[in-house]
């Protein structure tokens, strides 16, 4: 019974959390109850609200709920003009916990899924005053288009290694990407969690990791893949460490340059 008791528990108190940042809680029983129709609702992230569908509802838990980037909120950001890139940025969750943390950074969200990016841009568009950029685009190794699996549960969406299926999305190497946002501005942070894209990203040489102030970066797939993104920010960054103490499965890497700066 105890094994059972635990789980139990863990999803109560997740549903009253999500229920506690719903703008309309009722509806959000009701929806989740009602399997196969596409719904809707909105949800407090930091100080923005987000629209976000049952496809999104790991985003919004993992960083909403879980606080799985809470380290972030006490890192020191610069007091005006922080430069922020959001790569892999879902429906918008990580830059609104950046947004509310440093309400004048200038963030940059890339996100390749078209309806994903939609409800991302929908997002931005409530907030004009914001320094809130968006760019539909994969991240990966080199320029051109690769298939991308839009299925399932917007956070475990990916570029695809087959050449058939999916759909075909534009893709945009890191270091292209860095130089025509950037040019030779200091990026303060750069969050990555792409869905194993990291691996071919970091086989290669990147020009730009010394423009960065902040990595984070989670890892998928087998540990050799943590191995190898360790070694390669270890070459650049002065400071790599893994974050403890989070829910999530997969290892999160974060790399940084001044010793004052490390997550408490």
């Amino acid at each position: 019974m105890t094994s059972t008791a635990k789980p139990s528990r863990r999803f109560g108190h997740r549903l009253l959390r999500l229920l506690s940042i719903a703008r309309n809680p009722p509806s959000v029983i009701l929806l989740l109850l009602v399997r196969g129709i596409d719904w809707r609702n909105d949800f407090r992230v930091g100080n923005l609200v987000l629209t976000a569908r049952r496809a999104d509802l790991g985003a919004i838990s993992e960083i909403a709920i879980e606080d799985e980037y809470g380290f972030v909120k006490r890192l020191p950001f610069p007091e005006s003009g922080a430069l922020i890139l959001d790569i892999g940025a879902n429906v918008g969750c990580f830059s609104a916990l950046v947004l509310s943390t440093c309400p004048d950074a200038e963030v940059h969200s890339v996100e390749p899924s078209p309806d994903t990016f939609a409800l991302l841009s929908e997002n931005r568009a409530r907030y004009p005053k914001l320094r809130w950029h968006t760019h539909q685009s994969a991240i990966a190794a080199n320029n051109g288009t690769l298939r991308f699996q839009n299925d399932g549960p917007s956070t475990s969406r990916k570029l695809s290694p087959s050449t058939a299926g999916g759909l075909l999305v534009e893709t945009e190497a890191f270091d292209s990407f860095v130089a025509r946002v950037a040019q030779a501005r200091r990026i303060f942070l750069c969050k990555m969690d792409i869905e194993g894209a990291e691996v071919s990203i970091f086989s290669k040489a990147i020009n730009t990791l010394a423009q960065i102030d902040h990595f984070i970066v989670e890892v998928h797939g087998p540990a050799a893949n943590t191995a190898l993104v360790t070694d390669r920010l270890s070459a650049t960054f002065p400071h790599v460490e893994a974050i403890s103490g989070r829910r999530g499965s997969k290892p999160m890497i974060h790399a940084w340059r001044e010793e004052r700066t490390a997550p408490a």
